[in-house]
């Protein structure tokens, strides 16, 4: 199987189609489920009970919870795949910040009723704190952003190729967040940290490709193509065999958000390089080719 296969036979319109559909169905998942949003960054109280011998029954306790609290809930049975700690767990996440009164009687419910009897954490977060966290959050998104743009101008100098990966770069994260809508991801202090990780990770990709097509002679330019997409796909390949296996692995929520952020990242990523922007990369190249070819005569 030729893994190269779209950059040495599809036509630069149809490289840029693949992507732009994945990018539609990504974007129609945000509108239509919302993007899940974590305590940190909504607010609300989230309790943990580990090290259960048997898996908690989630059908009779979520409407118990709800009818105690009178607040939105949402109730999640975990397993430890590690046998480390315990090997299942509950998670009760409520938008309401519960007093340390309501923190115990919600215990001796799931204790007394349920028998959810484990090691016990709370986290709560009000308004001042999540209004913190998303400003910061903010911030370092921007800054990550501005200060890649300024690298990629440095690097090449030119309008056309800066403009498209700073599009394709803009894609990623719509897509990211799109994975993250489809699959109830929600966006966390985890999840932003694997977002930044990602616009280091993504421009890399990109760079590969304009570099290897752009500023390379020699050959042709579907075979420089197809040289930097083996390159490509291999880093690609490797990074996320390694995410992947720490995403099935980790008993850790904010883990478990990080690496799923980063899996999704890599392949979309994937897609909008080697489609989108090799569309786009391979239409300049032919049209500059195009233009000497002209001159020439």
């Amino acid at each position: 199987m030729d893994i190269t296969w779209p950059v040495k036979h599809m036509n630069s319109r149809q490289m840029i189609a693949v992507s732009l559909v994945l990018t539609a169905i990504l974007a129609a998942a945000i509108f239509i489920r919302g993007v899940p949003m974590s305590m940190e960054f909504k607010g609300g109280t989230l309790i943990r009970v580990r090290e259960l011998d048997n898996s908690p029954d989630i059908g009779a306790i979520e409407p118990r919870v709800k009818e105690f609290l009178g607040a939105g809930v949402d109730v999640k049975a975990t397993e430890d795949r590690t046998r480390l700690t315990g090997r299942f767990g509950l998670d009760v996440e409520t938008d309401k910040v519960l007093s340390d009164d309501e923190k115990a009687q919600l215990r001796e419910i799931l204790s007394e009723e349920f028998s959810v009897v484990g090691s016990y954490s709370a986290e709560s977060a009000g308004p001042i704190i999540t209004s913190i966290y998303k400003e910061q959050a903010q911030w370092a998104i921007t800054v990550a952003v501005i200060a890649m743009a300024i690298i990629i101008f440095i690097t090449f100098r030119h309008s056309l190729t800066v403009g498209v990966i700073l599009l394709c770069i803009g894609l990623d994260m719509l897509g990211v967040v799109g994975f993250m809508a489809a699959f109830g991801v929600p966006l966390s202090l985890a999840s932003v940290a694997g977002i930044l990780m990602l616009v280091g990770y993504l421009v890399d990709t990109h760079i590969l490709l304009s570099v290897r097509v752009l500023k390379r002679l020699g050959g042709e330019v579907r075979e420089r193509m197809a040289d930097a997409m083996k390159t490509g796909l291999m880093m690609s390949g490797t990074t996320l065999l390694a995410v992947v296996t720490i995403n099935v692995i980790t008993i850790t929520p904010a883990l478990y958000q990080l690496t799923a952020v980063l899996i999704f990242g890599i392949l979309v990523g994937t897609i909008n390089t080697w489609f989108l922007n090799a569309g786009m990369v391979l239409w300049y190249a032919e049209r500059l080719k195009g233009r000497e070819y002209y001159v020439s005569i």
